[in-house]
C-alpha cells in the first residue's frame, strides 16, 4: 500500500513538472515583449535585425521542443491550454499588429479558441471511447456467436446419430 502511494506521488509530481514545462513553453513566446519592457539589447543577435526578432525566433523554435520534452512527463491535458492561448494571441498579432495586449477582443478570441480546443478534445475522447465500446461489443458478439454455433453443431451431431 505504501509503495503504491509513493508511486502515485511520483506520478503526480511528474505530471505537475510536465504541466509547468508546457505552460513555460507558452510563456517563453513573450520573451521578445520582455525585452521591450526591460529595454535591453543583446550584443550578438546572430544576424537578426534586432534583439526582439532574435528572441522571437528563438522562442518560436524552443517552444515546441519544450512541449515535446514536457509530454514525456504526461502533463495534465488542461496545461496545453496555456500555449494554445498564447499561440492564438500571436497568430492574431501576426495578422493585426496594431492590436495591443490589453485589447479585450484579442483575449476573447484567444479564450474562444481555447474553449473550441477543449470541446474538440472532449469530442475526440468521446468518439474514441464509443469506438472502443463498439469494438468490445463486437468481440463479445463474435464470441457468443461462435459458442452458439458450437452448441448447434453438437446438437445436430447428437440428433443425427
Amino acid at each position: 500500500m505504501l509503495f503504491k502511494k509513493q508511486n502515485r506521488n511520483k506520478t503526480t509530481k511528474a505530471k505537475i513538472l510536465g504541466s509547468l514545462l508546457v505552460a513555460l513553453s507558452g510563456i517563453i513566446l513573450f520573451s521578445d515583449k520582455i525585452a521591450n519592457i526591460f529595454s535591453f539589447e543583446l550584443s550578438n543577435t546572430h544576424g537578426f535585425a534586432d534583439s526582439n526578432t532574435f528572441l522571437w525566433v528563438l522562442s518560436q523554435t524552443l517552444s515546441p521542443i519544450l512541449i515535446l520534452l514536457a509530454s514525456l512527463f504526461t502533463p495534465y491535458r488542461t496545461s496545453y491550454l496555456v500555449p494554445v492561448y498564447i499561440y492564438t494571441v500571436q497568430l492574431i498579432w501576426t495578422f493585426n499588429s496594431n492590436l495591443r495586449f490589453d485589447d479585450y477582443l484579442l483575449h476573447l478570441y484567444a479564450i474562444g479558441v481555447c474553449i473550441g480546443y477543449t470541446l474538440l478534445g472532449y469530442l475526440l475522447i468521446k468518439i474514441n471511447s464509443m469506438e472502443k465500446r463498439r469494438d468490445i461489443q463486437f468481440k463479445e458478439f463474435k464470441k457468443e456467436t461462435k459458442e452458439v454455433i458450437e452448441l448447434l453443431k453438437k446438437e445436430i451431431l447428437t440428433t443425427s446419430k
